[in-house]
């Protein structure tokens, strides 16, 4: 099993990348960000919950890294697993809902997430991401036996994200 990365170093990483909404002790750049799965599986493997979400916004932010997740499961227990799984069907999710304020933001890099995983998690007969959302965060107090407004959870990390982008531009005017 691959080491634990320090959750600065994962913070780091993401700010790197675009998403600088998770304070952070130290603020140096890096010259290189880790290969997507190991981002993506350190990401899930951090004992703090508001860094682990995280992949969400790095999801919304880098849909390419979609690609990565298959090997990144490989890497992780079966309860990281099933966390990487939730929070990446999240991101489908909010993608579609939110799709006209990311896309400004993501640019070129823009692509919709596949699908992988919500036949695990809520029905197919509904329409809305929205009510996706909502089935998932069913699901997800279910797996887990944690009773946690799940979708607010997944909301406020997309909101965290979209609002820090938004405050960006207006400071590079």
């Amino acid at each position: 099993m691959t080491q634990i990365a320090d959750e600065e170093q994962v913070v780091s990483d993401l700010a790197a990348l675009g998403i600088n909404y998770l304070s952070r002790e130290s603020y140096s750049s890096m010259d290189t960000v880790r290969p997507p799965e190991q981002l993506l599986a350190n990401l899930i493997r951090q004992p703090s919950a508001r860094v682990r979400q995280a992949v969400i916004a790095l999801l919304l932010s880098h849909p390419e890294y979609a690609e990565s997740v298959p090997v990144a499961l490989k890497n992780l227990t079966p309860d990281q697993q099933l966390t990487l799984k939730i929070f990446y069907t999240a991101a489908v999710w909010l993608q579609q809902e939110h799709m006209q304020r990311l896309k400004s933001f993501v640019g070129s890099r823009w692509r919709l997430l596949p699908d992988l995983f919500s036949t695990e998690f809520g029905p197919q007969s509904v329409d809305l991401p929205s009510e996706h959302l909502a089935w998932l965060g069913h699901a997800h107090r279910r797996k887990t036996n944690m009773a946690v407004n799940w979708v607010g959870t997944y909301e406020n990390v997309a909101e965290k994200l979209v609002r820090s982008w938004e405050a960006q531009a207006r400071w590079n005017r």
